[in-house]
């Protein structure tokens, strides 16, 4: 642990989430290195049209960034039965190849600190590149959660969009 604190905002937004008020907010490091910040612009309100998309694109090439998104998903059940829903809280951290070597060990270490915070985070994902923020990519992490994996023919739709 890197002796970073999290700030009460960064709480805020992650019981928002879990309340089906945010679809998704991402925080980073203050510049100093000493707290975890919420990203004003980068809260995205539930029911926004192309969330993944919006939410993918705002990840900076260069910045290391925390992030939580409320992954929605359209599953198999089996025959007979029609599609149902499932949500996956999700924690991401994205440290991009490109950021600077210091920012990427402080965000590394300080995951932890953010991380206890967030009681009830389902999935975790540790992402390093945009094309890991693909749609294949990651349905093939989720596919394999227990109860993903249980249901009939898995994963039809994510974020909205046909797999």
């Amino acid at each position: 642990m890197s002796g970073v604190t999290v700030q009460d905002q960064c709480v805020k937004m992650w019981e928002k989430m879990k309340t089906s008020k945010i679809k998704a907010c991402q925080f980073k490091l203050t510049a100093n290195n000493k707290e975890i910040e919420v990203v004003e612009d980068s809260i995205i309100e539930k029911g926004t049209e192309g969330a993944w998309k919006k939410f993918t694109s705002s990840l900076p090439e260069n910045q290391c960034r925390y992030a939580i998104y409320d992954v929605e998903m359209s599953i198999d059940l089996g025959a007979g039965l029609p599609p149902g829903t499932r949500t996956k809280l999700t924690f991401i951290v994205w440290a991009p190849q490109s950021s600077p070597i210091k920012q990427k060990m402080i965000s590394a270490s300080s995951k932890d600190a953010l991380k206890k915070k967030l009681d009830g985070c389902q999935v975790e994902w540790q992402l390093t590149d945009q094309s890991e923020l693909e749609v294949k990519d990651r349905v093939d992490d989720l596919k394999d959660l227990p109860d993903i994996k249980t249901s009939g023919n898995g994963i039809l739709m994510f974020e909205g969009v046909k797999v």
